[in-house]
């Protein structure tokens, strides 16, 4: 593999960065050729993905569901696919299977050359329509975690990171992490998005979401939160925050949901939430708890480094070797 199209959602998009754009500088080394062309609603790229397809020994399409029509004609010209998703792009704003989106959906994995899905839950549906589906978990450059940031010496400062659809989550807990401050007293909220929050009885510390500006917010907290609801777009979800915590070194309190909770028991990383009140009691006890609090921090460090992005590449090489 010499060239290769890489076809995603576009730059604003978290899971373009995350699983495609991500390895950049690893294409450079290889000397693989790479051209990026994010499919938005202007037509003139989707006109401009066709005319590049033929000349690239790969096309990496990342998990946008196209038409099955334009599907056709891509992979008419398109000498090789790769499929890559990392949610549940087949389920609707309900929930539910949307009958459009997984027709599409299993459309492009029937006619696929290989499939990199980001969790077991994901890989058993891209396995219903093919046998060349591997799980490819999203991953992350540990090395920008590796900076020096000055904690709070007034706060016990916990740390959410995410976009405004998944911050119903956050929202939801909060008045439990509220409950949790009327012992302490000295809690705050570090909340990393495009949001603002407001609260009358924890103090939330709002700062806008930066690529770069992310890394020292997170390095300056003392726990990782990561709510999530019990569905099975949740359960599609490939635990990048969870990385991110723990590529900081921080210890992380997560909902039992999905590939959260899968990895907070294998790596023994953190505390899992089962019901409402354990965010209270988990936080209090990692707020009170300095030995605990070290355990799963040290733990958290070592599991984020199985998903540094070089591992992945060179698990990624291999298939593509293997399989194409």
């Amino acid at each position: 593999m010499k060239k290769i199209l890489i076809l995603t959602k576009g730059l604003q998009a978290s899971s373009s960065r995350d699983r495609a754009l991500i390895y950049e500088n690893c294409l450079k080394e290889d000397n693989i050729l790479f051209k990026h062309i994010g499919l938005s609603k202007r037509p003139l790229n989707y006109f401009r993905t066709l005319i590049n397809a033929p000349f690239y020994d790969v096309v990496f399409l990342q998990r946008k569901l196209l038409s099955k029509t334009y599907f056709k004609l891509l992979r008419f010209l398109a000498k090789k696919i790769i499929y890559d998703f990392d949610d549940a792009i087949f389920i609707d704003s309900k929930g539910k299977i949307s009958k459009n989106k997984f027709n599409r959906f299993s459309t492009i994995c029937r006619r696929a050359d290989l499939i990199f899905a980001g969790n077991e839950f994901l890989n058993s549906y891209s396995a219903r329509f093919s046998k060349k589906t591997f799980i490819i978990p999203t991953c992350l450059d540990t090395k920008k975690y590796k900076i020096k940031a000055i904690g709070s010496n007034e706060f016990f400062d916990l740390v959410w990171v995410g976009q405004k659809t998944t911050s119903k989550y956050l929202i939801e807990i909060i008045p439990f992490l509220e409950k949790a401050n009327k012992r302490f007293k000295d809690l705050r909220l570090i909340n990393i998005s495009n949001i603002k929050l407001v609260s009358n009885s924890i103090k939330i510390k709002n700062v806008k979401w930066t690529e770069s500006g992310q890394y020292r917010e997170i390095k300056s907290a003392k726990v990782g939160l990561a709510p999530l609801d019990n569905s099975n777009w949740s359960k599609g979800k490939c635990a990048f925050k969870l990385l991110q915590y723990a590529s900081a070194g921080l210890p992380i309190v997560s909902s039992n949901v999905g590939y959260n909770g899968i990895l907070i028991k294998e790596y023994e990383s953190g505390m899992l939430v089962n019901k409402g009140s354990d965010w209270a009691n988990n936080i209090a006890k990692l707020r009170s708890d300095a030995i605990t609090r070290k355990k799963y921090a040290k733990n958290a460090l070592n599991m984020s480094k199985n998903f540094d992005i070089h591992i992945n590449y060179k698990k990624m090489k291999k298939i593509i070797k293997d399989v194409l």
